[in-house]
């Protein structure tokens, strides 16, 4: 009994000393270290499409797209108070299915319903007077699309940089992450207002593009997490770009 707990001990402070011989890895290294995975840039894409996807445009000139959809202005405070119910649903909802369904198909059915949202809220904005009945499909797109974000995008962008980085990297990773996710916030509140003079109705077709190609990306080069080891994923990582230079190695 007593060589067993000397043993364990040892293992123990073996542990220990395995441990510090781990240093945390700078920011910058996510980008310059081969050690880090290959999840550095899907982790930065899907921080900055989590602002640029339009989701904020509509946060911040909720009101301004609620009159230029033809909604009547004694109607609109009714219809803000949707949207904060939308995250309220969402919350809840993406909380029980998102490890039933698994991380890779909320994020890209979430941008792939947000694509949607977009092209038919640029219709009935385009169509608004043909009918009384489009200021409140406008109304609905939107709810759609705050539902759509809040199951995918919001719900599941943090839990990939989580699960996609080992220990040593993830706090580097939420810093950089971090920082491009505020700077894209920033970046998006600065500019809607010149993509509203310039295209007008048709201002929702940016983000249409934005998360239409997240949906792509996202379908083609993120790994599902759900129920996998950091090395499963890793490998599969590897097993992507192994498969990737096999496939220009081929065309050359």
């Amino acid at each position: 009994m007593v060589k067993l707990a000397v043993m364990v001990s040892g293992r123990i402070q073996g542990g220990k000393n395995y441990l510090v011989d781990f240093q945390a890895k700078k920011p910058w290294e996510l980008l310059t270290d081969r050690s880090v995975p290959a999840a550095a840039s899907p982790v930065l894409l899907l921080n900055a499409a989590q602002q640029l996807n339009g989701i904020n445009a509509i946060y911040f000139y909720a009101d301004y797209l609620f009159r230029q959809s033809g909604i009547p202005a004694d109607k609109i405070p009714y219809v803000t108070v949707g949207t904060g119910a939308c995250e309220c649903i969402t919350a809840l909802t993406c909380g029980m299915l998102i490890d039933r369904l698994g991380r890779k198909v909320l994020i890209t059915g979430g941008y792939t319903l947000m694509s949607i949202c977009c092209i038919l809220f640029t219709l009935t904005l385009s169509f608004q007077d043909a009918s009384p009945v489009f200021p409140y499909m406008s109304m609905v797109c939107v709810f759609a699309f705050i539902l759509s974000f809040g199951l995918g995008p919001a719900g599941v962008t943090n839990i990939l940089t989580t699960e996609l980085f080992t220990q040593t990297a993830r706090p580097a990773a939420y810093i950089v992450a971090g920082s491009l996710n505020w700077l894209s916030f920033f970046f998006i509140g600065l500019v809607f207002p010149f993509i509203v003079i310039g295209l007008q109705q048709y201002c929702f077709l940016v983000f249409l593009a934005v998360c239409s190609l997240m949906a792509i990306y996202i379908f083609l080069f993120v790994p599902e997490t759900k129920n996998k080891t950091f090395v499963e994923i890793q490998n599969e990582f590897q097993s992507r770009k192994a498969r990737t230079a096999d496939g220009a190695g081929t065309t050359l």
